[in-house]
């Protein structure tokens, strides 16, 4: 192989090698959780729902501990004007959206287990009855755990009920979270207890610590994917580098044989 080639083989497996390294470098884009690829339909605790790349876990009632399984949660249609007979459903929302009950919670991971971050979120108080008096009757909780084992722990009050008691859909941009790389969310309620405290469940008042969430802006951190070792860029860069030298030659053979059978043709 003479030095042009050789020169040329090494500009082609450079750039493959560097376009290699963009591509598998390149984090997940932003996603919004908003549960219109999940049909309606209701949870136990221990059952997963997925979208996006996200599997979220349904928790029962913490006094059910972590393999509890009773009605814990459910997705619901805004649209549906059937879909709450007793409890009061939100209102502002006419998709789907989350609904955790009877004190229960949603845990949020990645489905490769890698981190990611979340920027915003709606939610509501889902009133266990409805008729309520117009009062923030508790917070949204979030417990996020991060990469490094720490944990942050935000709450949100919930909105006062309307006239009817029923709560609305506000947002939140999160910016507690700021950019903190989570490997999970749990995202549960409490209700007040009239002393200054939150808790899910109220002592007294079990199964009434109710939520619903939708529009959830999660990002992934870091390569979706494995890495190749420096090794295997260099094999796949020399490849791709040799394919395209054998093209060249194949398509120079190509032209000389074509003009060799023109000049034959000329001199018939």
């Amino acid at each position: 192989m003479n030095h042009l080639k050789q020169a040329q083989l090494k500009k082609i497996t450079g750039a493959a090698l560097g376009a290699l390294a963009l591509m598998s470098a390149t984090p997940a884009m932003a996603a919004v959780i908003d549960f219109e690829s999940i049909g309606p339909s209701i949870y136990g605790g221990t059952e997963t729902l997925s979208e996006h790349g996200y599997t979220m876990t349904v928790i029962d009632t913490p006094a059910a501990g972590p393999d509890g399984t009773g009605f814990a949660g459910a997705v619901g249609d805004g649209n549906d004007p059937f879909l709450c007979a007793i409890a009061a459903c939100p209102t502002g929302n006419a998709s789907h959206f989350y609904m955790g009950v009877n004190d229960g919670g949603l845990k949020v991971t990645r489905g490769d287990n890698a981190a990611f971050q979340v920027s915003g979120i709606d939610y509501a108080f889902l009133a266990p009855v409805g008729g309520l008096p117009s009062y923030s009757w508790g917070q949204l909780t979030l417990l996020g755990t991060r990469i490094d084992g720490g944990t942050i722990a935000v709450a949100y009050d919930f909105p006062l009920l309307d006239a009817a008691g029923n709560s609305p859909f506000v947002s939140n941009a999160l910016t507690a979270f700021g950019n903190v790389s989570l490997s999970s969310l749990v995202i549960s309620s409490c209700l007040f207890d009239g002393a200054g405290g939150c808790y899910s469940p109220l002592p007294g008042s079990e199964n009434q610590a109710q939520f619903a969430f939708d529009n959830l802006d999660i990002s992934a951190v870091g390569p979706v994917a494995p890495v190749p070792e420096p090794e295997t860029y260099a094999m796949m860069g020399l490849g791709l580098g040799l394919v395209g030298l054998l093209s060249r030659r194949r398509a120079k053979a190509a032209a000389n044989a074509a003009a060799t059978t023109a000049a034959a043709t000329i001199n018939a």
